[in-house]
């Protein structure tokens, strides 16, 4: 019974570490390629120019 125990607990975290490096391996694609770059700030077409 002992051997069962010891292969479902290797088993279950063998299934942990596989989901946990899915979904880190999602998460940094989805970082590197899909996440924008830096927005261009627009003024707004009624800013008024202080500067003069």
């Amino acid at each position: 019974m002992r051997d069962t125990e010891r292969k479902a607990k290797a088993g279950m975290s063998r299934f942990l570490v596989t989901i946990f490096v899915i979904a880190v391996l999602i998460a940094g694609f989805y970082i590197v390629f899909w996440t924008p770059g830096e927005p261009e700030v627009q003024p707004t077409p009624n800013a008024i120019n202080r500067s003069e």
